[in-house]
């Protein structure tokens, strides 16, 4: 069996090793060599919970936890201790629980750049090139592969897979983001900090950069609204982000900014700002030949970046199909447009579900339509360390806070 991946990213990653760890050929397609990746621009940081910490070890992934297997010298600060503050019924509060194991954020351009130079050393076929529709019909033609999965972000590739309407990862329309990598921030009561606002979520968080251990500070809003460091993009040439960041961080979350007042910003390329319209899409594409491709990470499920899940997404998508792929394949029928449709139903009854309605959470608080339920049980959490526990937990496993808000009383 031979499997063609488009797209270097996390999801592509991810299932590439896994697949060749179950001893199936793959050749990976990356428009990027692995220097690329590390010298490129700022992408948004993305956690790496203990789920999907722990998808990443059974892949042999986890090159930068203290005693993990080489290729990488540097340790990532490892975090379980997380606040959550946000507006209830009883006034704002502040939920401060821990994880159930250790979360690390590594920046996705020292994550990719390895992992895909250890793909080569375990024998995936490694193309530097790009792909288009015409390519995709040529290897059809030939067939090249049992199977062609597309995991880019968008672009021509992207645009074959249309929107699903009957689903989706948040009602908002479109999100932007702006983010700084800051050496030098103050100790906190906790390691990871999230506030909910009525204008959006900020997050400030341990991560491991080029430079070694840093914090990350990220801002999610309306595009062109309060939180949004550049509200205007035709100026963000002109657009000091650092200083707007600080700027509305000092406004809506003035805790956040006396820890990051005093320090220094990692550099310019740790910037990041763009937006992003969280959607889903169908996970069939077809060529205009008639040939089915599987499509896989972002460029099915783009995640509302304020939940934090997007790496989670992409992991446990890449994870789940990395199952599915051997055991239709020991059926003896073919990876054919009905498996991918159902190996996709596989992935959404187990996470994607539970996502949605764990992102409605994280930004209803300050809407007037969000179950009073939630907002009693989440005030009650700030006194009670178990019941903060289980919230916490939430951000690792949203399908606890699905099945919880399911058993509720109404």
């Amino acid at each position: 069996m031979r499997i063609g991946i488009v797209g270097a990213g996390q999801s592509g990653l991810v299932l590439t090793h896994h697949l060749l760890a179950r001893g199936i050929d793959v050749e990976l397609f990356s428009q990027q060599t692995s220097e690329e990746m590390r010298r490129g621009r700022g992408v948004l940081a993305q956690i790496t919970l203990p789920t999907t910490l722990s998808i990443e070890r059974a892949a042999g992934l986890d090159f930068w936890s203290a005693g993990g297997p080489p290729p990488s010298a540097q340790v990532a600060p490892t975090w379980d201790t997380v606040r959550l503050t946000a507006a209830t019924t009883r006034g704002e509060a502040a939920v401060s629980g821990r994880l159930p194991g250790p979360a690390i954020a590594v920046d996705p351009r020292l994550k990719r750049a390895d992992w895909l130079e250890y793909a080569e050393d375990r024998g995936a076929s490694v193309q530097i090139r790009g792909v288009t529709v015409s390519d995709l019909e040529g290897f059809a033609a030939i067939g090249r592969y049992d199977l062609i999965v597309i995991a880019v972000g968008g672009g021509e590739l992207g645009g074959i897979f249309l929107p699903d309407e009957a689903r989706r990862t948040s009602h908002a329309r479109a999100r932007a983001l702006s983010q700084a990598t800051l050496h030098g921030v103050q100790p906190g009561p906790v390691e990871a900090d999230v506030v909910s606002t009525p204008h959006g979520e900020i997050l400030l968080l341990p991560v491991l950069s080029a430079e070694g251990p840093a914090h990350a500070v990220v801002l999610v809003g309306a595009p062109g609204g309060v939180l949004d460091a550049v509200p205007d993009p035709r100026r963000r040439r002109h657009t000091d982000i650092h200083a707007a960041l600080l700027e509305r961080l000092r406004a809506h979350a003035p805790g956040m900014w006396e820890r990051c007042r005093g320090a220094d910003l990692l550099d310019a390329s740790s910037l990041v700002h763009e937006w992003i319209r969280p959607a889903v899409r169908h996970p069939v594409g077809w060529l205009p030949s008639g040939t089915p491709v599987l499509g896989l990470g972002d460029t099915l499920v783009q995640v509302d970046p304020g939940s934090g899940q997007g790496w989670a997404a992409s992991t446990l998508a890449a994870a789940t199909l990395a199952e599915e792929i051997p055991a239709r394949a020991g059926t003896g029928r073919p990876l054919d447009a009905e498996w991918m449709d159902q190996a996709f139903e596989v992935y959404w009854a187990r996470h994607g579900r539970a996502l949605s309605l764990f992102v409605d959470m994280v930004q209803g608080f300050h809407a007037a339509d969000l179950d009073p339920r939630i907002q009693e049980a989440f005030a009650a959490a700030a006194d009670d360390p178990a019941a903060a526990d289980q919230w916490i937990a939430c951000l690792d496993n949203p399908a606890a806070f699905a099945d919880a808000m399911a058993a509720a009383p109404t």
